[in-house]
């Protein structure tokens, strides 16, 4: 008599996901895959979009789906079946179900242009400076050809998920459309940037930084980096967030902070529209 063996059983978690990824979570199931495995994240690629499956050791990413869970990589292995869909992320024999929302754009209050200039020279103390390929003038000047070109030269540039020159320029875009606002700069013609730039991503990247640069288009950032948004419009400890964000990824931290810098900067130039 032949017996089957029995599949190993599911384990199912509440998770806090972004609402960046709704519309990705709550549509009719659908296979995903596995785009690559660490001690605390699992990347899950559905078409051209990405979600983070995290664990609490995880920085908050503008597309995660947190689980109060250690060690995620030993439920996640590379080879593992994935769905997505119905509130309900598959890895393997994990079912991540989501329970609650965040918002990943940092809500930013009013702050003075001087202000602000004189909290971003203090940061650019503590930050590595990074080639930024002309984009803190086109940002500048609101100059979008300008912009578009500087970012073209910068996307794929440098190792890992997340290169170097996309973490710089996610930075700048970010930090120039939310820092522009709390300032009351009119940053509206940044829409014409979603997207060349969303398209560019999918040709000059990896589809994960691709995903991160999308979403930096639209304000919805990492928690760290929100937090030094945060203290440069007054509402945290300026030193103690740039040091946290300079402390994420390999280069990451530091090429984000450089992106604040370059766009930020670009908000407090006296010629600045």
């Amino acid at each position: 008599m032949h017996s089957a063996t029995a599949p190993a059983a599911t384990v199912q978690l509440a998770a806090v996901a972004s609402i960046a990824i709704q519309p990705l979570l709550t549509r009719p199931t659908r296979s995903g895959r596995l785009l690559g495995v660490s001690d605390h994240a699992a990347w899950i690629g559905i078409d051209d979009e990405v979600a983070v499956v995290s664990d609490r050791e995880a920085v908050r990413l503008p597309n995660a789906v947190e689980l109060d869970l250690d060690r995620i990589g030993r439920w996640a292995n590379r080879d593992d079946a994935v769905s997505v869909g119905d509130g309900i992320i598959r890895v393997g024999q994990l079912s991540a179900v989501v329970r609650r929302w965040f918002d990943p754009r940092p809500a930013l209050g009013q702050c003075a242009t001087s202000y602000l200039g004189t909290n971003l020279e203090e940061m650019r103390g503590m930050t590595p400076s990074l080639i930024d390929a002309g984009l803190h003038d086109a940002l500048a000047r609101r100059d979008v050809e300008a912009i578009i070109d500087g970012c073209f030269r910068l996307l794929g540039s440098g190792e890992g998920l997340t290169p170097e020159g996309d973490d710089l320029v996610a930075g700048a875009l970010a930090s120039h459309l939310l820092l522009g606002r709390a300032t009351g700069r009119d940053v509206s013609y940044m829409d014409q940037l979603v997207q060349p730039l969303g398209d560019l991503a999918r040709t000059r990247t990896t589809s994960f930084s691709g995903a991160l640069l999308r979403h930096a288009l639209h304000g919805r950032v990492a928690t760290p980096f929100a937090d030094v948004l945060r203290s440069l419009t007054g509402r945290g400890e300026l030193l103690t967030a740039v040091q946290r964000l300079l402390g994420v990824g390999h280069s990451s931290g530091p090429a984000l902070a450089a992106g604040i810098l370059t766009g930020g900067g670009a908000i407090t130039l006296e010629n600045a529209p």
